[in-house]
């Protein structure tokens, strides 16, 4: 039978105008029409002041944007602690190039379902600066093991890199217990919510560094992101990537020296319209009742397993209680999961994503991947059953 779940948050309802079922929330999910409106104004604005006036008139949009993004992830982190950015894989590439990791023989603590994006960087660094890349013991699942962590020596490490929620996988890695170790061991912590924000609790983590998108559950525009930064950690960062935007010229004419605080994180030229549909979207999440919304997602991801596992021969991955609104799908000998995936879409108006091997270390072969948001009903998880059935046959 298919589940009741009330409604909440369902600004736009899942099937518009053009009759597609959205499963793709973490790919990117559908903007609400305020969303979409704040970014249209902006743009307006941009059209009749100039750019550069209208971001000065978006500033208490911005800063609103900010205070509800540093409640999410507190309760220790300050909005001036916040730096927008591109997206949550620039976000990382720019923290760690800025990291104060050791010249030679650092210790980098990660796990095998890291985002592809994010493990090139680290292997870059790596390679670079001759640092290990240790994982973190896991369980067959790919969550972390507690029990484990605590005999692993987390004293060793000079950091701790994980996502919260892996992009290829339905699992919710328990951050705030690992966070508390980490702080017992004195090792810094760099925490990807980007998977995370908006459809599980973030709050509570206690680390020192969080990267994120807009796109995903915040149901923010593409190409807006940020990095958040615990009091005193930005002090100890470098430069990654040094322009007038985050550091100054030496009185030397030495090496370029890093702007105070976040800003040293930062980068200059921007969509600024979509960090304003970033805020945007921040302040309705925040305005609304967060926790009956990740409920929702969570009850929604619940009924798809039951319904979608075995349907046409695709096999879902993860347990059927799991927090995360990530399903998973192997498929049945002689499936493409992209081919099924645009097969979905053109047939059946349903979006989908196809996860390819490389996505991550822990997979072991391409995926089909769903991702309902709030917005959704669960006869749009039986309708994606139903269409795979029939893609079987």
């Amino acid at each position: 039978m298919t589940a009741r779940l009330g409604r909440v948050g369902c600004d736009p309802d899942a099937v518009g105008e053009a009759g597609i079922i959205h499963l793709d929330a973490a790919g990117a999910a559908r903007p609400s029409p305020a969303t979409v409106e704040a970014q249209a104004a902006f743009l307006r604005a941009e059209g009749e002041h100039g750019a550069y006036v209208a971001e000065l008139e978006a500033a208490d949009t911005l800063r609103a944007g900010l205070e509800a993004l540093a409640a999410l992830l507190g309760p220790d982190l300050d909005p001036d602690g916040i730096a927008w950015h591109h997206g949550a894989s620039a976000a990382f590439a720019t923290l760690l190039g800025a990291w104060p990791l050791p010249a030679r023989g650092g210790r980098v603590g990660v796990v095998p379902s890291e985002y592809g994006s994010n493990r090139l960087v680290l292997e870059a660094c790596a390679a670079r600066a001759g640092l290990d890349l240790l994982d973190l013991p896991v369980d067959p699942a790919g969550t972390v093991d507690l029990d484990r962590l605590d005999g692993f020596g987390l004293d060793r490490l000079d950091l701790v890199v994980f996502p919260q929620v892996p992009s290829q996988r339905g699992i919710v890695q328990p951050a705030a217990e690992i966070g508390r170790r980490c702080a017992a061991a004195g090792v810094p912590l760099v925490v990807d919510v980007a998977q995370s924000l908006g459809q599980v609790d973030t709050t509570g983590i206690g680390a020192d560094a969080y990267v994120g998108t807009s796109r995903k559950w915040l149901r923010g525009p593409r190409g807006a992101g940020f990095v958040a930064l615990r009091a005193g950690v930005a002090d100890r960062l470098g430069l990654a990537a040094p322009s007038l935007h985050n550091a100054r010229r030496a009185a030397d004419g030495g090496a370029p020296e890093p702007l105070p605080g976040v800003a040293r994180l930062g980068v200059g030229e921007a969509s600024v319209a979509a960090r304003v549909g970033l805020a945007r979207a921040l302040v309705a999440y925040a305005a609304d009742d967060p926790p009956a919304l990740r409920a929702r997602i969570a009850a929604l991801a619940a009924h798809g397993r039951r319904v979608l596992d075995g349907a046409g021969g695709w096999q879902v991955r993860e347990e059927a209680d799991s927090a995360s609104g990530i399903i998973t799908l192997r498929p049945p000998p002689g499936a493409d999961p992209a081919a099924t995936r645009d097969r979905l879409y053109r047939d059946a108006r349903i979006l989908t994503s196809a996860i390819p091997a490389a996505r991550a270390r822990d997979l072991d072969g391409p995926l089909l991947r769903a991702s309902a948001h709030a917005y959704n009903d669960p006869t749009d998880l039986d309708r994606l059953a139903a269409a795979l059935a029939a893609t079987s046959t």
